[in-house]
């Protein structure tokens, strides 16, 4: 993970409700193990403390209005980090498409990045080879039990090199 942060290029916060919420992966493996079904702990910890990642609080009364707002809307993890993006001048980073929705409706100037977009970039960055990105993605297929939409723009990406892909980073 820290790979594709820094090859993202930006700065990265995480709302303090998230770090609640990011509890666990699945170990994952070749998918046939036994124990690939057992949860690994997420630990951001590491991020943290390189400096690639801070945890960031709701703290003035604009911040927490905004956060009220829109845990009307979505989860109370998408509402803080929407209304730190909002206030901070930062992205958003979710998959979360009710999150995404509401944030083009109401927030529309806010980028955002989905789990593709990030590895893209970090395909990209890297110049990774079309094995080393199948592995990555199977990895958080089977680890994070995660696929893309198929409205997210990079979801023909992503399936054309989670099948080993033969086209370009």
């Amino acid at each position: 993970m820290a790979e594709a942060l820094r090859a993202a290029g930006a700065r990265f916060g995480v709302a303090a409700a998230v770090m609640r919420e990011a509890l666990w992966v699945l170990r994952g493996g070749d998918g046939d193990g036994e124990d690939a079904g057992e949860r690994d702990p997420v630990d951001l910890e590491p991020l943290i403390a390189a400096g690639l990642l801070q945890v960031l609080d709701l703290e003035t009364a604009e911040e927490l209005a905004t956060f009220v707002d829109f845990a009307a809307l979505v989860d109370d993890g998408e509402a803080a980090t929407i209304a730190l993006a909002i206030h901070r001048g930062g992205a958003v980073a979710t998959d979360d498409r009710k999150a995404i929705r509401e944030l083009r409706a109401h927030a529309p100037s806010i980028e955002i990045w989905t789990t593709a977009r990030l590895l893209h970039a970090w395909a990209e960055a890297v110049g990774a080879s079309p094995h080393h990105i199948a592995v990555v993605l199977r990895a958080v297929r089977l680890r994070a039990r995660f696929e893309p939409s198929r409205q997210d723009p990079l979801v023909d990406w992503w399936t054309s090199h989670q099948r080993g892909g033969d086209s370009e980073a």
